[in-house]
């Protein structure tokens, strides 16, 4: 005889002869026969075998769930999983990683990502996409270390009202469209202010200056009349060169020379 224990108390005898085996359930009153056919009990102890390894199966390890993202289909996965795809809260390592909200195997909800090249992304997704709002830091490794976007995106894309900032200071806030900015920084409107108010201050007769690369550290300061103003044009007739000559655009300049240049590069002396 084989004697096989199946649960809390239950003890099967397989009979030397015949087909049936006899089950014996213990209980207070004592031993209770109960008889069985062979496959209600090969029906019993599959059951048995999978209640068990369910068991053995739950824990911390890793679930066999699968995740699209390619940064990330290669790492091990715990959380929600939905017929074999990542569902609910996750949280998967591989050449990304990521935790937060998945569904039907995508990211999609809240979560923070980063990437291979040490971006992180925080913010909303949308079947499998950067959709919504969040905010994205460039990595340390990369040529945009220190840059940060913060604001709406469409698919990947920036897109919407968004505010990005520069490493070295700069910053503009304002609406994007499919990943390009619809407006100047703050230092380029500085740059296209001060160049606006300084033509406009240019007038006949002013006394003009600017100053001219002179190899590939010094500058020379060039000064001169306004002769003639013509619309974004400027007619200067050279009064002064520090260091008796200059070179401005890659030609000579001496005093008593006249120039014909944009009256933004030019700012009444005193003012630069």
């Amino acid at each position: 005889m084989v004697d096989c224990r199946v649960g809390c108390a239950l003890l099967v005898v397989m009979r030397s002869t015949g087909y049936h085996c006899k089950c014996h359930e213990y209980n207070k009153n004592g031993m209770k026969a109960i008889e069985l056919h062979p496959l209600k009990l090969v029906r019993m102890l599959v059951l048995a075998v999978v209640l068990l390894s369910g068991c053995a199966m739950t824990g911390s390890a890793p679930q066999s769930c699968k995740v699209f993202d390619p940064d990330l289909a290669q790492g091990a996965y715990r959380g929600g999983c939905t017929d074999g795809l990542a569902d609910g809260y996750g949280e998967v390592s591989g050449a990304g990683s990521y935790r937060g909200d998945f569904f039907a195997g995508k990211k999609h909800g809240k979560g923070i990502k980063v990437m291979p090249n040490g971006d992180r992304y925080a913010g909303e997704f949308a079947d499998d996409y950067r959709h919504g709002k969040g905010v994205y830091i460039w990595g340390e490794k990369t040529p945009w270390a220190g840059d940060r976007y913060e604001g709406e995106y469409r698919r990947d894309l920036r897109h919407g009202w968004g505010v990005f900032q520069w490493g070295s200071g700069d910053r503009y806030e304002g609406p994007w469209q499919d990943d390009l900015r619809m407006g100047p920084s703050v230092m380029e409107l500085r740059r296209v202010l001060a160049a606006e108010a300084s033509s406009r201050s240019v007038t006949a007769g002013a006394l003009v200056c600017i100053e001219a690369q002179l190899g590939l550290v010094n500058r020379q300061r060039i000064s001169g009349r306004v002769e003639q103003l013509d619309g974004e044009t400027v007619q200067v007739r050279i009064v002064t060169v520090e260091g008796g000559v200059a070179s401005y655009r890659g030609k000579a300049v001496k005093v008593g020379d006249v120039l014909s240049d944009k009256a933004a590069d030019w700012q009444l002396c005193g003012q630069n």
